[in-house]
């Protein structure tokens, strides 16, 4: 008989997680004969995404990190397996969950996330998932090691199942679409691009303060394109781009379809990170051309491997030295972009997914 495998749908529409669920249902790797797929969350949301023709959509609304969610959905119960996106666990059925851990952001950077009981959640949260779920995935090698390091889980446990690309609705676009798209959103014809600010991890100030001073000192001319912003421009922001008002320019929050022609149209992205999980940016970045100066912190070398340039995201120096020197050298360019192309095919989601198939078999 079919197993019967759940799926915490909830956070389709997150960014990251989302992106993540999104594509898992999309490109679903259990055939029904083998599994029947039983998709929790808003009926109505779930429907414009691509979801497998066969799966049973089961209402679920409950807030996500609410005290009702602990208890989970009673029709939980009836399930085999049960695949949750994040550490938001029912913990009535934690021994028949696959619990998928992104990063330990909160737990490295705790002045970004100083509310004691949110941190006493994650404590507990994390030490019940290493004892009691069936089984752990991480989204990068380097994550299931800062698993291993710091809360002690079992290497054996955990499986990683990478995020990936959909190179369907991420590749390249003609030039007219990219110019088409920097006249609508009054952009300068060649930037520089960012995108997630707001989060300590994130870096931002430190890249702010490492152009300011290539600018003041007239050896670099491109501006800054900052993506991501969902919400109100932080102050921090509009006082930076007062001061410099043709080097600073924010993107709205983008539809989907409307990214890849954010990242094509920029000279270079940059990633300042301290610290990341998986980093879909720079893959986002590379699937379109577009060169990659990334921070040589944490889990980007593991996804990046020899496809971008490096610098130290505590050294302005570093930052400034070899953003200089990339945009003066044109056939590193080229080949960082060839490079680039070639890395983003370990990361297509068709590909990744059979990790995923691998985990479920092995249950």
């Amino acid at each position: 008989m079919p197993l019967k495998i759940g799926y915490d749908a909830r956070m389709i529409e997150n960014s990251g997680i989302g992106i993540r669920i999104q594509h898992i249902l999309k490109f679903w790797p259990i055939p029904p004969e083998e599994a029947h797929l039983f998709i929790f969350g808003d009926p109505a949301v779930l429907k414009k995404y691509d979801i497998p023709k066969e799966a049973r959509i089961i209402e679920y609304k409950t807030n996500i990190y609410s005290p009702k969610e602990f208890f989970g959905h009673p029709q939980m119960a009836n399930m085999d397996i049960l695949d949750i996106p994040h550490f938001n666990i029912p913990f009535p059925y934690i021994q028949k969950c696959i619990v998928t851990i992104h990063d330990l952001i909160p737990y490295h950077f705790k002045a970004a996330h100083s509310s004691f009981v949110k941190r006493m959640y994650m404590q507990i949260v994390f030490r019940w998932i290493k004892w009691f779920a069936l089984k752990i995935i991480a989204v990068s090698e380097f994550t299931k090691q800062d698993l291993v390091h710091h809360f002690g889980y079992s290497k054996e446990k955990i499986s990683v199942v990478y995020n990936g690309i959909d190179i369907k609705s991420f590749s390249q676009n003609s030039l007219h679409s990219v110019k088409k798209f920097i006249k609508k959103y009054s952009l300068p014809n060649s930037y520089l691009f960012t995108v997630g600010i707001g989060k300590t991890h994130k870096n931002f100030p430190f890249l702010l303060k490492s152009l300011e001073g290539l600018w003041k000192e007239n050896k670099l001319t491109l501006p800054l394109v900052i993506g991501g912003i969902s919400k109100e421009i932080p102050t921090e922001l509009i006082l930076f781009k007062e001061k410099f008002p043709k080097q600073i320019f924010f993107l709205p929050h983008l539809p989907y379809e409307e990214l890849p022609l954010a990242y094509q149209g920029a000279k270079l992205f940059i990633y300042p990170s301290l610290f990341e999980g998986f980093g879909f940016p720079v893959l986002e970045s590379q699937s379109v051309g577009t060169v990659v100066l990334s921070s040589n912190t944490s889990v980007l070398p593991e996804i990046l491997e020899t496809s971008a340039e490096y610098f130290d995201p505590h050294s302005e120096e570093s930052l400034k030295s070899k953003l200089l020197y990339l945009l003066s050298n044109h056939s590193l360019q080229k080949d960082y972009q060839k490079k680039g192309l070639t890395n983003v095919n370990r990361f297509l989601w068709h590909r990744v997914i059979q990790s995923l198939a691998k985990v479920y078999k092995s249950l």
